[in-house]
């Protein structure tokens, strides 16, 4: 029977530097090579406009975009994050705002375990984007919030007065 060791989230950005031209994430902690197509490109930039917009009249954070995160040894890389701490090579703490949108490669089931887990790591809003169906909130303690066309989706008290329109992101 043949092992094989968990990558070490250094030998990871090595390994995705040596491999620009693809893109990765972490699908039940198992790296996964995914390949989004415009719409998640689009999504990804709206949502993350508006946070960018956000956080500059509120200094709460910064808004990254595909960082590694490494919380309590499991690895995650958020479509788009908000994170109140700066770093060089990858995050330890977690996010205040984790945001992940659905390619095809990745189950709805193992998109919401991973909106959990960030919940359980410390996140205080867990985004999950479905492309042309709907949204899923995710705030700790609370029962998830699902939004579609015609709804706002807001920052509640964790991102006081955001808010954008579900039909911009969707």
């Amino acid at each position: 029977m043949l092992f094989q060791r968990e990558m070490t989230a250094e030998e990871f950005l090595v390994y995705a530097e040596q491999h620009r031209d693809k893109r990765f994430d972490f699908i039940d902690g198992e790296m996964v090579e995914v390949s989004p197509k415009p719409v998640h490109g689009r999504i990804q930039m709206t949502l993350g406009g508006a946070f960018v917009n956000y956080v500059r009249d509120n200094p709460i954070g910064i808004v990254y975009s595909e960082v590694l995160h490494v919380l309590n040894g499991k690895k995650y890389i958020p479509d788009i994050c908000i994170n109140s701490t700066t770093t060089e090579d990858y995050f330890t703490v977690a996010p205040l705002v984790a945001v992940e949108i659905r390619s095809d490669s990745q189950s709805k089931a193992a998109q919401r375990k991973k909106a959990v887990e960030y919940l359980q790591h410390g996140v205080k809003l867990s985004i999950l984007i479905f492309p042309g169906e709907n949204i899923e909130v995710y705030f700790a303690g609370r029962d998830v919030k699902v939004l579609t066309y015609g709804d706002t989706l807001d920052g509640e008290d964790i991102l006081p007065n955001f808010s954008i329109a579900v039909d911009d992101i969707l």
